[in-house]
């Protein structure tokens, strides 16, 4: 299965800087404008795709929505391709949080597999839920399909595939912008890990 994994668009949040993970933003208008642009690219790239699913999350869904009126689908949504939780961290910038957590945000920046921020996630525990969501959509009808979701999601699946350590520098080799996508083959027997 090729899977199409695209970021949501632009948030205020986004534009701000701030930390979203399970916070439901929504899309602004910079953010729905780059879902136009991303589905009518979809539609002209040549890729012939099948299905598409979405993190249910109010950014990532509206996105698969607008995207999919390009490709003539319905997004069918998927809990566990929500966004990486960051806990006490959300709505928060990077800068704000080194300052008031600097000995958790500093554990963090070492190895995100295995630590999360305060009641958050490691990245450990959303690639728990993530691999299964992915192996199932890679189990499903069609040869290709759209995964609408976010860059923690990206970042981690990214990541996980290229064995690197899951730390700050290697991860932001992985930055895929809103509106954009990555596409990756997924095997279809479920032995990805």
């Amino acid at each position: 299965m090729r899977i199409i994994l695209a970021r949501h668009g632009e948030t205020d949040w986004n534009a701000a800087g701030r930390v979203q993970g399970a916070s439901d933003t929504n899309l602004n208008d910079k953010g729905r404008t780059q879902a136009e642009e991303l589905g009518r690219r979809l539609a002209e790239s040549g890729e012939k795709i099948d299905i598409c699913y979405a993190s249910p999350k109010r950014r990532a869904f509206e996105t698969a929505e607008i995207v999919c009126r390009h490709l003539e689908l319905e997004p069918i949504p998927v809990e566990d391709l929500r966004e990486v939780s960051f806990g006490a961290w959300e709505g928060c910038t990077w800068p704000e949080i080194e300052r008031q957590w600097a000995e958790e945000y500093e554990a963090y920046q070492v190895d995100r597999m295995k630590v999360g921020p305060p009641d958050g996630e490691s990245l450990r525990d959303a690639l728990e839920r993530i691999l299964p969501a992915l192996d199932a959509v890679a189990a499903g009808p069609g040869e290709t399909a759209l995964v609408v979701c976010h860059s923690g999601v990206i970042r981690a699946v990214l990541g996980w595939q290229a064995g690197v350590p899951f730390d700050n520098k290697a991860l932001y080799r992985f930055n895929v912008p809103n509106a954009q996508w990555v596409a990756l083959d997924w095997d279809r027997t479920g032995q990805n890990r």
